[in-house]
């Protein structure tokens, strides 16, 4: 049985660096190792009011850096940065975030935490709220003012509220820095490093309860990290300010229009966010049971790339965390103890190894039964897997839309194989006229959309009925469709409501909620009168198509096409490179294929199966492994096919 991609896991956590000042967000450089910006520990020089403990102060000094771990080494390699922290070198504000461009060089941030006024009246130290450039890493201070976000702040308040800057993350995206300001609740950009500051998107504040008063109060967002998505869109993570309450930290996404959306809400106090390369998002929590309440535990969650379900890996083991990476090896570093001086740590979490995910056949024996669609008197045959240990409500429903004049016999391998994925496969016979655009008609094995309805509800009775092969073990609250040719058109009408073909559609068919996701063979959706490619309004249903390269009926071309019309992703095409229209049957058809075929027939059947079954396992069963194969990995993995695919954007 295949391994789906699971939640990952931790076996191990490392030590790799203690005794750190305050350390923040971390990068991996050109050559490497991983560099640490630590905030410091303040000083005894000129000091500013404290934003977040009344009556205190914060005091300058020299004491920010950036260090650098390389085999097994933590060393400070850059010195002397500006800090500002309570007089016990706590909640310290100061160098938060390194990067590096394309070319290697490196670029960090420094924050303030105050009034851009008083770093130039009071503490007149102008690297603060600054992207600076690094000059070297040979433990001196070594650095260039680039660009001042803090005077951005001054001249522009964004948000409306306190004019305050905190340069918290840094983000270096297609030779533009992205700048997370906490203080300012805003995110800011600046294009080629050389370009004036430029806002990006403003956070929305909400209302609360101050626990304190029971009066209502402002709650800042408190943006704290920035990450590029899998579809390419930046993604803001929030701290919240007071009162901090639990669960009430959420995920944005900035959309085209540079507006934030909710990606996912109900975190805690969030510290940094990544995205690993499955999809999934780490969510890092700086006290996961909110600033007030008492506990300095953090958490990393977990949320699966379909955002359906979210997993805690790290709790208890983390202390107040501020930074997250992920390392080439997989494994996860993160900063932790972050705004104490001097017991500041990076750990290392190593992840469990995964099984590989494997794309063949779950189930190794297939039965099949013949029986009668009640509603129109079909015959058909019912393919499904014997299985070992069978649960209620197991398998999904397939239903195998024949060719033109195909009868469902010569499917047998075809359905044989799909159905070993997991699935109850039906593969009618649909006797009928239709008129051809010329105004012939044509009586023989011809598909129609009313199957989708007649089949789905013959399933329903038959997995009710206790003297049935498939008794209680088919999920008749799940249907897929598979396609052939003029099958395949009826199965991608029958994915919308709006379109009809005539000789393909049926009048009174509507979408069975049931239905969830269907990929054809060798077919095109046109009209078949002006032979006009149709969008294909597919909302809420992935659609897959699979073509042979040497198809000489429905050229690739079509298919193709048909694929670009297709409206709403998750969509795929598949070419399976040598194969001809009828790749899919258990033979050959010289008579309505002008093409012969490169690969041997079972072969392709057996290509062609397995994606169609990997591709339902995807959209029916929520399988990731499958899902992964499908959309990522599987391109490289099959030397016989090449795949474009379009994931949706959240």
């Amino acid at each position: 049985m295949s391994e789906t991609v699971k939640t990952p896991q931790i076996s191990e956590i490392e030590v790799l660096a203690s005794g750190l000042d305050s350390p923040r967000k971390l990068s991996f450089g050109p050559d490497g190792a991983l560099y640490v910006a630590e905030a410091g520990r303040g000083g005894t020089g000129a000091s500013v009011p404290s934003p977040s403990q009344p009556d205190a102060s914060l005091f300058y000094g020299a004491t920010g850096a950036i260090t650098r771990i390389q085999n097994g080494v933590a060393e400070q390699v850059v010195t002397g940065l500006p800090s500002l922290a309570l007089p016990d070198g706590s909640d310290a504000s100061g160098v938060s975030d390194i990067e590096f461009d394309a070319y290697g060089n490196a670029y960090a941030i420094v924050g303030l935490a105050s009034n851009p006024a008083n770093r130039d009246d009071v503490l007149q130290v102008p690297d603060f709220s600054q992207l600076i450039a690094i000059g070297n890493f040979d433990g001196g201070a070594s650095w260039t003012r680039l660009r001042d976000f803090g005077a951005y702040e001054q001249n522009n308040n964004p948000d409306g509220q306190d004019v305050i800057t905190n340069l918290y993350d840094l983000l270096i995206k297609d030779n533009t820095a992205y700048v997370i300001d906490a203080g300012a609740n805003d995110l800011l950009y600046q294009r080629a490093f050389g370009g004036e500051v430029t806002l990006k998107t403003v956070f929305p504040i909400r209302t609360t309860t101050d626990p304190l008063t029971g009066e209502a109060v402002v709650r800042q967002p408190v943006p704290t990290s920035v990450a590029v998505g899998p579809d390419g869109a930046l993604y803001v993570g929030e701290l919240t300010g007071f009162p901090f309450q639990a669960e009430t930290a959420q995920v944005y996404r900035i959309n085209e229009e540079g507006q934030p959306e909710v990606y996912a809400g109900g975190f805690t106090n969030i510290a940094d966010i990544t995205f690993d390369d499955a999809g999934g998002l780490y969510v890092l929590e700086y006290d996961a049971d909110g600033i007030l309440n008492g506990s300095d535990a953090g958490a990393l969650i977990y949320v699966s790339p379909d955002g359906k379900t979210r997993t805690t890996i790290a709790d208890d083991e983390l202390t107040n965390p501020t930074g997250l990476e992920i390392g080439a090896d997989g494994d996860i570093y993160i900063s932790n103890k972050g705004f104490v001086a001097g017991q500041g740590e990076v750990l290392r979490l190593s992840l469990e190894q995964q099984t590989c995910f494997d794309p063949d056949p779950i189930y190794n024996k297939v039965k099949h039964y013949r029986t009668t669609i009640a509603a129109d008197g079909d015959p058909a045959d019912v393919y499904y897997p014997v299985l070992p240990n069978s649960t209620p409500d197991q398998l999904p429903i397939a239903l195998m839309l024949q060719g033109a004049l195909v009868d469902k016999a010569d499917y047998s391998n075809y359905a044989q194989a799909v159905a070993s994925y997991g699935f109850v496969v039906v593969v009618p016979n649909n006797q009928r006229t239709v008129t051809a655009p010329n105004g012939e008609t044509v009586t023989g094995l011809l598909s129609e959309q009313g199957q989708v309805n007649d089949v789905l509800d013959q399933m329903k009775v038959e997995d009710a009925d206790p003297t049935s092969q498939i008794f209680e073990i088919a999920d008749t609250e799940t249907l897929g469709l598979l396609g052939h040719s003029f099958g395949g058109a009826v199965g991608l009408g029958a994915t919308q409501d709006e379109i009809c073909i005539p000789g393909i559609c049926s009048q009174d068919y509507t979408i069975p909620p049931e239905l969830q996701a269907g990929i054809f063979y060798g077919t095109s959706f046109r009209d078949q009168q002006t032979g006009k490619f149709l969008p294909i309004d597919n909302e809420g249903i992935a659609v897959g198509l699979i073509q042979g390269s040497l198809d000489g009926v429905i050229p690739p071309i079509n298919s193709q096409t048909t694929y670009d019309q297709i409206l709403n992703p998750p969509k795929v095409s598949v070419t399976v490179e040598g194969a001809n229209h009828y790749g899919i049957t258990n033979e050959d058809n010289p008579e309505r294929e002008p093409n012969r075929p490169t690969l041997g027939q079972t072969t392709i059947t057996e290509t062609i199966a397995r994606w169609s079954g990997l591709f339902l396992r995807s959209h029916l069963l929520d399988d990731q492994g499958a899902f992964n194969y499908v959309y990522s990995t599987g391109d490289n993995l099959d030397p016989n096919v090449n795949v474009i695919s379009q994931t949706p954007v959240y």
